[in-house]
C-alpha cells in the first residue's frame, strides 16, 4: 500500500479507474482545501489554496482552474483572493445556485502556530464572489458573513439544496469566539445566496465541538446530515423530514471523520469520504450507508495513510475530498493527501466508476 494512493476491495460500490496527481509543480507548494463543481455544458471549476514553499505563514492564496474534458486538462490556475499576512482559502467553496449563478465562499485566517486547539487563529474572515459565466470571470467580494458570534464557514461541500419553496438550504459551523463553542447547522437564503438566516442548529454539546459537516437528500426526500466530532471522537448523523426546519438527535456512526464529503450514488446508497480522524490521521477513507445513514460499511481508501508518522507540512493535515457526477456511472474526485517526503503537498484526481 503506497501512500496516497486509492485502495479499495474489488467488491466496493465505487471503483477507481485513474488516480494521479493534479496541477504537479516542480517548486516547492502546498496545493491543498480543494472544491469542485460541475456547471452547465459539462465545465468543471475547481478552487484550492496554494501557499508557496512547504510552510503554511498566512500567505495562501486562493486559486481557480476551469476545465471543459471531465478533468483531462485544467486551465492555468489563478488567483482570485489574496490578502497580506493572510492565509487565504475556501470557507464554504463552490455553491452552483443556478445555470447562471455560481457562489464562491471565500475567507482568510490569520493562524498562530503557538495557539493551543484545533483552530489556532487570531483573525477570520468569510465572503463570497459570485460568477455568472460558468467561472470565467467573478464579482467583487461581498460584505463579510457572520451568522456566528465568531468563527462562521458555509462548510457543505454539498451546498447548496435546492427546497420545495424555492429557497436553498446550506450547511454552516460556528463558534461563539476564538476555537470555543463549536457547532453545526442549517441556513437558509432565498435570494440565491445573497443574504442568509440566522442557522438552525443540528449538533451543539457544552462540551464537544461539531464541525465539517455536509447534507444530501436522501430518495425519499429527507434530509441526512454528518458532522465531524472535534477530539477524534465518533461523527454524528441526523436527519430532517421538514426541509431542514427541524433535526433529529444527533447519533454516533461508527467512524471518527473530518472534511466530510456525502454523495448519493445511483442505487440511492450513500457515500461519505472523510479525513479518518483515528490512528496517525494522514489518510482519506471512504465508508457507505445503505440504510440511510442508520449503519456505514467501510470501504477502504480514496488515499491510503502512510505506516508511520507522515511528513509533515506545517498546519496542514490531508483531506477535504470533494466529488462531481460527469455523467452515467463516472464520478470525479478531488482531494489532497499528507506531504511528501519534501514537506510539499499536491492535489490528487481521482476518476471514479459508480457501479450500484
Amino acid at each position: 500500500m503506497t501512500p496516497g494512493d486509492p485502495v479499495l476491495p474489488a467488491d466496493a460500490p465505487i471503483g477507481v479507474q485513474d488516480a494521479r496527481k493534479l496541477l504537479a509543480s516542480d517548486e516547492p507548494h502546498i496545493h491543498h482545501m480543494a472544491s469542485l463543481t460541475r456547471v452547465p455544458g459539462g465545465r468543471l471549476v475547481l478552487s484550492f489554496s496554494r501557499v508557496p514553499g512547504a510552510r503554511r505563514l498566512n500567505n495562501g492564496l486562493l486559486m481557480v482552474a476551469r476545465s471543459d474534458d471531465d478533468g483531462t486538462t485544467w486551465t492555468t490556475p489563478e488567483a482570485i483572493y489574496a490578502k497580506a499576512s493572510w492565509d487565504c482559502l475556501n470557507m464554504g467553496g463552490l455553491m452552483p445556485f443556478s445555470d447562471t449563478r455560481l457562489l464562491l465562499a471565500l475567507g482568510r485566517l490569520q493562524i498562530d502556530p503557538t495557539l493551543t486547539g484545533d483552530e489556532p487563529c487570531t483573525g477570520w474572515h468569510m465572503a463570497t464572489r459570485t460568477s455568472t459565466d460558468r467561472g470565467e470571470t467573478w464579482s467583487p467580494v461581498s460584505p463579510e458573513i457572520r451568522l456566528f458570534p465568531g468563527w462562521t464557514e458555509l462548510y457543505g461541500a454539498s451546498n447548496p439544496h435546492r427546497l420545495a419553496d424555492g429557497r436553498h438550504m446550506l450547511a454552516v459551523i460556528g463558534t461563539t469566539g476564538r476555537d470555543v463553542g463549536w457547532r453545526a447547522g442549517v441556513t437558509f437564503t432565498d435570494d440565491l445566496g445573497a443574504t442568509f438566516s440566522p442557522p438552525v442548529i443540528v449538533a451543539e454539546h457544552p462540551r464537544l465541538g461539531f464541525g465539517d459537516m455536509d447534507i444530501v437528500r436522501l430518495a425519499d426526500g429527507r434530509f441526512l446530515a454528518v458532522a465531524r466530532v472535534f477530539g477524534g471522537h465518533p461523527s454524528v448523523f441526523a436527519h430532517s423530514a421538514d426541509e431542514g426546519r427541524t433535526w433529529s438527535e444527533p447519533r454516533p456512526t461508527d467512524f471518527a471523520g473530518a472534511n466530510i464529503k456525502l454523495h448519493r450514488l445511483q442505487s440511492s446508497a450513500v457515500l461519505c469520504a472523510y479525513r479518518d480522524e483515528r490512528g496517525n490521521r494522514s489518510g482519506v477513507a471512504c465508508s457507505v450507508s445503505e440504510d440511510d445513514g442508520e449503519t456505514w460499511r467501510r470501504l477502504g481508501w480514496l488515499a491510503a495513510p502512510s505506516s508511520g508518522p507522515p511528513p509533515k507540512a506545517d498546519g496542514v493535515r490531508c483531506g477535504y475530498p470533494d466529488i462531481a457526477a460527469t455523467g452515467g456511472r463516472e464520478l470525479v474526485c478531488v482531494l489532497h493527501p499528507a506531504a511528501d517526503a519534501t514537506g510539499c503537498v499536491g492535489l490528487r484526481w481521482l476518476r471514479l466508476e459508480d457501479r450500484t
